[in-house]
């Protein structure tokens, strides 16, 4: 678990963490490392919070007896500040001069290296565009913060560090909040499951100006092409005996694509750089359709073809597939 005790306004001079954002609210979602898929504190807010009360006027700093956890509750789980805001890990090194007392817990190598998805891509993202989205979270106390059903936050870090970073370079004047954020940009708050679809967002972002993404033409455009891929994928048939796909040594956004979006959970490396190859060119042409709609410039033969075939979730590919046959 990554909370820290917040004690001074220093801490935060290079930039706020999702684990730890503020003086006002920290996230406990991944504590205890025991926890039934799901699970979410705010649902028993009420008895978690008479946990956290006892837990930390029983806590011993100076007791060092092993207390395995049982259940689905943590004794070591507490308020890290006087105001009972916080919560956290009482056996923190932060807390403790850099000493690591989370063993005492018996899965103190789990509570090391536990961390969600979504952190690390918060982490990822410079000082300044990870304080212009917690904007978002403006407001919420620390059960709220660290609840996927309250905290937007946590939906919209699965687009990735690079979409997320743009967007808040270029609209860092702006008044966040969850209204004007889909006004903005429809996309962001489609029905489309962010990490299964950062990749492909992520490439086309990287090609054309961001002001693409806020036309709800785009929203639509994206969703059909993204569900284009998604059904190539799913067709693809699968080896039980190869990699799990989250192991190989390939861009992460992309693995996430082919497990979250084509359900692919094994793969041989060879065969998951030849798919990265084909959605790559995809993206590409589907680049190019953008600017020509954008720019009223005409169409390609080839971007006629797959007008014509795009009303079948395949057709995009059958298009590429066919071109390829011709090579």
């Amino acid at each position: 678990m990554m909370i820290l005790m917040t004690r001074h306004a220093s801490q935060y001079d290079r930039g706020p963490t999702l684990c730890a954002p503020d003086a006002e609210k920290s996230c406990f979602a991944c504590c205890p490392p025991i926890r039934p898929a799901g699970y979410e504190h705010i649902r028993y807010r009420t008895i978690i919070q008479r946990m956290l009360r006892e837990n930390t006027r029983s806590f011993d700093c100076q007791n060092r007896d092993l207390h395995p956890i049982t259940g689905f509750s943590c004794w070591a789980l507490g308020y890290l500040d006087n105001g009972s805001r916080l919560v956290g890990c009482l056996l923190h090194p932060a807390r403790h001069n850099g000493r690591d007392l989370r063993p005492l817990v018996d899965y103190g190598e789990k509570c090391r290296r536990e961390s969600c998805p979504e952190s690390r891509t918060f982490l990822a993202m410079s000082p300044e565009s990870r304080r212009y989205w917690l904007r978002l979270a403006k407001g919420l106390n620390s059960f709220q913060y660290s609840s996927r059903r309250f905290n937007p936050l946590f939906r919209l870090l699965g687009w990735g560090q690079i979409l997320l970073g743009r967007v808040a370079s270029e609209q860092r004047e702006t008044d966040l909040t969850r209204n004007s954020l889909s006004a903005l940009y429809p996309v962001l708050a489609s029905d489309l499951g962010p990490r299964a679809n950062a990749y492909l967002l992520g490439r086309i972002i990287m090609n054309v100006p961001l002001e693409h993404l806020r036309a709800e033409m785009f929203s639509r455009r994206f969703g059909d092409f993204s569900g284009g891929i998604v059904s190539w994928l799913r067709e693809m048939p699968l080896e039980n005996q190869a990699p799990y796909t989250h192991l190989l040594a390939l861009d992460s956004l992309f693995l996430d694509l082919l497990r979250l979006g084509g359900g692919i959970r094994r793969i041989r490396e060879d065969q998951a750089q030849a798919f990265k190859k084909r959605v790559d060119r995809a993206v590409t042409d589907f680049l190019h359709e953008i600017r020509t709609e954008c720019t009223g410039g005409p169409k390609t033969e080839r971007s006629e073809v797959r007008d014509e075939s795009r009303r079948s979730a395949d057709g995009f590919f059958k298009t590429l597939n066919d071109h390829d046959g011709r090579k």
